[in-house]
Order: structure tokens, then C-alpha cells, then sequence
């Protein structure tokens, strides 16, 4: 894999290791899949990411609790974020703490919040680490082998690699201009029902 990028991660590896423990805390599932995916290709030691990975989601779902616990009142907008994408599991958040942990760790975009909403609700810190790290146990093999057996497939596809990535820029511009028409289409359609109303 050819990538200047890549190159300063294999000369100067602490530089890796201190993104993944940042990128952990705010963006798990794709620094973990990245992660697991470059350890698979020789990049880092798999024993040392590991353990940098663990312990930066764990320290990372502690933070969030603590500052929907202690903050949230001096952030306004993170309290917003937080009702708009977590409110619809506060119940289940409180009555299955550990399922509920679990699931968001697999809906993209809604665990963060159902973390703050967890400390806003006063959860107690004990139940809370429990369940989290019975999630954590789940959802990080699950992630982790996605990215590092990921790699494996890409041995016999390395030559149509740069084809792949034209395709997948060309069918992101199309998805673009599709999802622009439509809701330029749907725009429309409601103007013209109000003003039939």
C-alpha cells in the first residue's frame, strides 16, 4: 500500500498510536475499523493497539458520562445534540441499561449522546461502567475483526483497487446530485400543497 500518509505512521508509529487514542473518544467505529484494518497490514503491533484502543473507548464513554453528568447545563448545544439524538431511548436507557449501551454502540451517531444522556440522568456510575463494559466487550471483537480480516479480501483485489476508488467517488457524486434533485422535488411538492391549503 503506497500512501504518504501511511509512510509517516510506519517512521514515527506514537504519532498512530495518539490519533487512535483521540479518535477513539469521538469517533470509535471508524477509527477502530481503520485501526484494526492498518494493525492487519503491518503498520502497528497488534498488542499495543489493542490495549491503546481499549483503554481510549473506555476512558473516552467515562468522559461523555461525565460531562452529560457535571457540564451539561453549561452547554447548551450539547444538551440539544443529545435530546435530538438520544431522547427516543431514554426509557430503555434506564430500564436496560446494558442492551440499550449496546445497541447504540451500533447505530452510528447515537451513542456519544446516549452516553451524555446517561450521566444527565443521574445514572449511578457503578451501574453505568458495568453495563458499558459489557457493551464494550461486544461491540469492540465485533468491530475489530471487520477491519482486520477486512484487509485479507484486499490481497486478491489490490490491482482494481484504484478502480474501486474512482467508482466509489463517482457513485458518492451521484449519490449527491440524486439526493439534490429530491429534495429539491420534495421542496416543491410542499410548497405546492400549502399553497393548495
Amino acid at each position: 500500500m503506497h500512501s504518504i500518509f501511511l509512510s509517516y505512521l510506519t517512521l514515527w508509529r506514537p504519532l498512530g498510536y495518539t490519533l487512535t487514542f483521540f479518535g477513539m473518544m469521538f469517533e470509535g467505529d471508524a477509527t477502530l475499523f481503520t485501526v484494526a484494518f492498518l494493525t492487519s497490514e503491518g503498520f502497528f503491533d497488534i498488542g499495543d493497539m489493542t490495549v491503546i484502543a481499549t483503554a481510549s473507548v473506555i476512558i473516552g464513554d467515562i468522559l461523555w458520562y461525565f460531562l452529560g453528568r457535571n457540564y451539561i447545563s453549561k452547554f447548551p448545544k450539547i444538551r440539544a445534540w443529545a435530546d435530538r439524538f438520544a431522547k427516543p431511548v431514554d426509557e430503555h436507557l434506564m430500564d436496560r441499561p446494558f442492551r440499550t449501551l449496546l445497541l447504540t454502540k451500533f447505530a452510528y451517531g447515537t451513542h456519544h449522546a446516549t452516553l451524555v444522556r446517561a450521566g444527565m440522568f443521574q445514572m449511578n456510575f457503578r451501574k453505568f461502567i458495568k453495563n458499558d463494559l459489557m457493551a464494550i466487550a461486544i461491540w469492540f471483537p465485533a468491530v475489530w475483526c471487520l477491519g482486520y480480516f477486512g484487509s485479507v479480501s484486499l490481497v486478491y483485489i489490490r490491482r482494481s483497487l484504484r478502480f474501486a476508488e474512482v467508482s466509489l467517488l463517482l457513485g458518492l457524486i451521484l449519490f449527491f446530485v440524486v439526493e439534490h434533485f429530491i429534495r429539491k422535488r420534495v421542496r416543491k411538492d410542499l410548497v405546492e400543497d400549502r399553497d393548495i391549503v
